[in-house]
């Protein structure tokens, strides 16, 4: 959305290097407020509640803020530098070569992304919270290594989860083809608009295509309502069938069938087993796409046909 799109704007990136004790250093990723919006209250609120989350969230599946603060004026987070590419540019260059991810990878991604679901929807912090909602799980959120590692990361429009949070009608921020209908149309979420979302980007890796898309946003908004899509089986023949099962349940329109929590999630995916080597091979793919974007190594045919998504 617009409002999206201009808090990205509103932030530059950086790689920089992190001195610690007795000399150690440490390759970072520093995110900093641009000094035209250090005056907009709101949006510094939002970007130091960003930092207050994640930093709350230690967990190998969520990037980690290892430091925030402000210098000389200007505010800042220290994130863990990813070495590779986001979600969404994988699936982009992929579709370039007319390729996907298989079914056994994106069930690797399920199980990192779900786990980190779990873990931030449960966190607490001294026993008090209840945990912190993500409400913008999208592709562009997950960050894959070249070692196939998992990150999901950008909370930075998270929410403490409470009785009235859970409930209450905010402004809609995000990606409106990833969002939950309850969401979508009335600002309301809790676990289970991230678990939708979830569900809307695994079904993107397996099909190639968002579920719900339509001709324009109002279109996209009636399809998310009433639920028309696709089933995953019928844009993906011979998908495996307890996966296709657990990702149509992710995105049921209606809240009452849809999983509640991540755990339960994670319990039916015991039924599928991703390959020993999926981390392997995912990081063989980001290694892949990134050479061949810089112009290393072979073609990008070539290069996916070592990594076994054929």
């Amino acid at each position: 959305t617009g409002d999206d799109d201009l808090r990205r704007d509103a932030i530059e990136t950086f790689e920089a290097i992190r001195h610690g004790a007795s000399g150690v250093t440490q390759r970072v990723c520093i995110k900093r407020i641009l000094p035209a919006f250090e005056r907009d209250e709101e949006f510094l609120r939002l970007f130091l509640e960003e930092a207050r989350v994640s930093a709350s969230l230690h967990h190998g599946a969520i990037a980690q803020v290892l430091d925030f603060g402000v210098v000389s004026g200007s505010h800042y987070l220290a994130l863990e530098l990813v070495e590779g590419l986001d979600l969404r540019t994988v699936i982009s260059r992929l579709a370039e070569s007319n390729d996907r991810l298989t079914t056994g990878v994106v069930a690797h991604l399920a199980f990192e992304l779900a786990g980190a679901l779990e873990f931030a929807h449960a966190a607490t912090d001294r026993g008090r919270a209840r945990g912190v909602v993500h409400r913008d799980i999208s592709p562009s959120n997950v960050l894959l290594s070249r070692h196939g590692e998992v990150k999901l990361t950008d909370f930075g429009i998270a929410k403490a989860m409470s009785a009235d949070v859970a409930t209450r009608t905010a402004v809609v921020k995000g990606k409106l083809p990833y969002m939950a209908p309850e969401y979508a149309s009335a600002g309301q979420f809790n676990a289970q608009s991230d678990l939708f979302s979830l569900g809307v980007t695994l079904y993107e890796c397996v099909a190639g295509r968002r579920p719900f898309d339509g001709a324009n946003d109002l279109e996209t908004l009636e399809n998310l309502q009433r639920g028309r899509h696709r089933p995953l089986p019928e844009a993906v023949p011979g998908v495996d069938a307890a996966f296709a099962a657990a990702v149509e349940r992710l995105i049921e329109a209606d809240p009452a069938v849809r999983y509640v929590t991540a755990t339960q999630f994670l319990d039916d995916l015991t039924a599928i087993t991703p390959p020993g080597t999926a981390q392997l091979i995912l990081g063989r793919v980001v290694s892949a796409l990134q050479d061949h974007r810089a112009g290393e190594g072979a073609s990008l045919r070539d290069a996916l046909a070592n990594t076994e998504l054929r």
